[in-house]
């Protein structure tokens, strides 16, 4: 390295072999983030070896409170399941009488991401991280710059400081063990061009039946469907009956517009529900209890979600350490379809 040059972080992550979001975290002594102490000395002896001095500046640009967060996402801010994440976080907004600023996620440099460029700003006071797609080193750029953040994410790839996210298997494992109960032998899983086990609907559908004492099916058309159309479902049933004879006794939906669809098909092919095919859907939907059938579906902690959210970016705005992972359970919700 050119010692004429100041060291960064990235220099220390290079020296001692990790990533730069874990320099940050250390240097940062951030709570909540599990760091061995083998590499907590790895990542100080490099420091300590390249004389880094963490850049505190920027720390002393905020000159008031803005009294609005930044709600950062690339999610279509109209879809219905956005918009309750959003629902509990307006009203955490609400009890203290702050506001919300959208900021689209987008590849750009650390510095110059919308959410940063309105911190310094003081057009917010903090950042909070909706199911958008961000690096573990912008997240310690953040770390590294005293800027607050939270992540709301239901599947993420890591676990960043101030992380809200969901589990679905104790829901999943709720419904298979209902619809053995009620008679259903065999459970099938309607969905979308199957992606294996790394999709964690379908991972947690394999899981679940395994934990019942259930048999897996074997692949079929209907954990392939090429799209959720009324053809393309009637389309995978029809192929499903002509190699197996008959319906499964019960069926999985990947979503709640799948499930929805299952219903349609049913009422036009003289199939009742739910007994001769029991029917559940993950998702969740205003509308499940006006179906007829209603339609059982297993439902994520959305509002919840964005309740919880809400307040550890609170909690990082006042200085509290940051939080271990909060893991919020989806639920199943049995209604006349199974």
């Amino acid at each position: 390295m050119d010692r004429a040059r100041k060291a960064s972080s990235k220099d220390v992550a290079r020296e001692a072999g990790v990533s730069q979001a874990t320099v940050s975290y250390v240097l940062n002594d951030t709570r909540g983030v599990k760091i061995s102490a083998r590499t907590r000395e790895a990542v100080l002896a490099a420091a300590r070896k390249l004389n880094y001095i963490p850049d505190h500046c920027a720390r002393g640009m905020r000159l008031r409170k803005a009294m609005s967060i930044a709600v950062v996402s690339d999610k279509d801010v109209s879809n219905t399941r956005f918009m309750t994440v959003l629902d509990g976080i307006k009203d955490v907004l609400a009890e203290r009488n702050y506001s919300m600023t959208f900021c689209f996620s987008k590849w750009q440099e650390h510095s110059e991401a919308e959410h940063v460029q309105y911190y310094y700003a003081n057009r917010i006071d903090g950042a909070l991280f909706v199911w958008a797609a961000v690096t573990d080193d912008h997240f310690a750029y953040l770390v590294e710059h005293g800027i607050p953040f939270a992540v709301i994410h239901p599947n993420p790839g890591s676990d960043p400081p101030n992380l809200v996210r969901s589990n679905l298997d104790s829901a999943l494992q709720a419904a298979i063990a209902d619809l053995k109960a009620k008679g259903a032998d065999t459970v099938a899983f309607l969905g979308r061009n199957l992606r294996g086990m790394n999709d964690r609907r379908y991972a947690g559908y394999v899981s679940a039946l395994e934990r019942s004492g259930m048999a897996v099916p074997p692949e079929s058309p209907l954990s392939h469907l090429p799209g959720d159309s009324d053809d393309d479902i009637a389309a995978a049933i029809g192929q499903y009956i002509r190699k197996n004879s008959t319906l499964p006794r019960a069926i999985l939906c990947e979503t709640v517009t799948i499930g929805f669809r299952l219903l349609r098909y049913a009422a036009k092919n003289g199939i009742r529900i739910p007994e001769d095919l029991a029917v559940v859907a993950i998702g969740s939907s205003r509308f499940a209890h006006l179906s007829v059938p209603a339609l059982s579906t297993i439902e994520g902690p959305l509002y919840e979600m964005g309740a919880t959210g809400c307040r550890m970016l609170f909690d990082a705005i006042e200085g509290r350490a940051a939080s271990a992972p909060v893991v919020l359970e989806w639920s199943y919700v049995p209604r006349e379809s199974s």
